[in-house]
């Protein structure tokens, strides 16, 4: 059963890379769509606002169709779309066409997760299952920015919207005989689902999500201005160094997943008080290199790694519905919004001259999500995870 998630892990890397595209290429699209360099770095937050509003939409609208056709719909549409952006040549048609590529992201998202977790051997296998999906994010964060920046230079940033089109298409060809068909929910199922959401426990797990990934990314989005004025590596140490992060985030993932479905909670601990050790050491000491370069490593290591972990406590009071993931990818998604904005404003509070206080900020946040999962364990057990979807585990039957 393994083999189907490694596609679906392909099929998710082609959307994480989407994600970052654009950001290793904000001068050459500036200058061809006539548009400031902000202008068009504000594309980016569009394709999230796409993936956090737009991604539940989807999700419901498929909440009865089975999920390998609507799966296949999406990436195709997805595809089509993405190949679409150089056909246009003005900044809102464009920023129209991030915001209908980040919404089908977001629905992909959900509908890999929901598919890892059905093709899971057993319930107490779905962490380890998600794990191995989550790696198609880990190495999109790694291979979007500079493949998208090599495309670009060597071509032009139309043709990174081409490659990744194609490769979309190619990928929902390759999905048809590799994954297998699982069937769709009853409506009594897809309606459970809803229902999830009037649970309190849920929205308290989304909001552990959120302040984790928020604390990661309030660090992450500033860690080349730290390393390199802070820190006073150089461009190519830098790249490198943000290579290794990506390494250490895959090592963090697959290692949480293993454990995550029987010791999701002692993850999380761990995992913040990790986080919040290695953004204090940030803090204090970005100006040594000898200090920043484990910390960078570290936070890798342990921040977007606990995924795994977070999606298993979700599974544990909501179970493994398609809408209920797609929303947690929304909160997920919120979270990076999040934690860049207060990074961001904190920087610029003290005058812009260093990347320290985003990472205070990521601190405080990591130290929220500790509280909030304290608050959390404090309150009574259960005692058994909901089956994903209530559905029988189908063999895996090719369409």
């Amino acid at each position: 059963m393994k083999r189907p998630l490694y596609w679906l892990m392909l099929t998710l890397l082609l959307v994480a890379m989407s994600e970052l595209q654009t950001m290793g290429m904000l001068p050459e699209m500036a200058r061809g769509l006539g548009a400031s360099t902000a202008k068009v770095g504000a594309l980016i937050s569009i394709y999230s606002f796409g993936m956090a509003v737009g991604g539940p939409l989807i999700a419901w609208a498929l909440r009865l169709t089975a999920p390998k056709s609507a799966l296949l719909g999406v990436v195709i549409t997805y595809a089509i779309l993405e190949a679409a952006v150089p056909l246009v040549h003005h900044y809102w048609w464009v920023a129209a066409l991030r915001l209908l590529t980040g919404s089908l992201g977001g629905a992909v998202f959900g509908l890999t997760l929901t598919m890892a977790a059905r093709l899971a051997p057993s319930p107490d296998r779905i962490a380890s299952s998600i794990a191995i999906v989550l790696n198609g994010l880990m190495f999109g964060a790694v291979l979007g920015l500079p493949i998208s920046h090599a495309i670009s230079t060597t071509w032009n940033w139309q043709a990174s919207f081409v490659a990744l089109g194609i490769a979309g298409l190619i990928i929902a060809l390759l999905d048809v005989p590799a994954l297998p068909a699982l069937p769709a929910v009853s409506a009594q199922t897809s309606a459970d689902d809803v229902a999830q959401f009037r649970s309190p426990r849920l929205w308290s797990r989304y909001l552990v999500s959120l302040l984790t990934i928020g604390a990661t990314y309030g660090a992450f989005s500033y860690f080349t201005p730290l390393l390199e004025h802070d820190a006073g590596f150089s461009a190519n140490t830098t790249t490198v160094i943000l290579f290794g992060y990506g390494l250490c985030a895959v090592i963090g993932n697959n290692l949480v997943g293993r454990y995550a479905d029987r010791h999701a909670v002692p993850l999380l601990r761990i995992g913040h008080l990790a986080l919040t050790v290695a953004l204090v050491v940030l803090a204090l000491f970005a100006h040594l290199p000898w200090a920043a370069l484990p910390g960078v490593l570290l936070v890798g290591l342990v921040g977007v790694t606990m995924n795994p972990a977070l999606v298993a406590r979700v599974f544990e009071v909501a179970g493994a519905g398609n809408l209920v993931n797609t929303v947690h990818t929304s909160v997920i998604t919120l979270g990076v919004v999040l934690g860049s904005a207060v990074g961001g404003f904190a920087i610029s509070s003290v005058g812009g001259t260093s990347s320290s206080a985003a990472m205070w900020t990521g601190a405080v946040l990591a130290v929220l999500a500790t509280l909030v999962l304290g608050v959390q364990t404090l309150g009574p057990k259960r005692t058994s995870r909901p089956e994903p979807q209530s559905q029988p585990q189908p063999q895996p039957v090719h369409d």
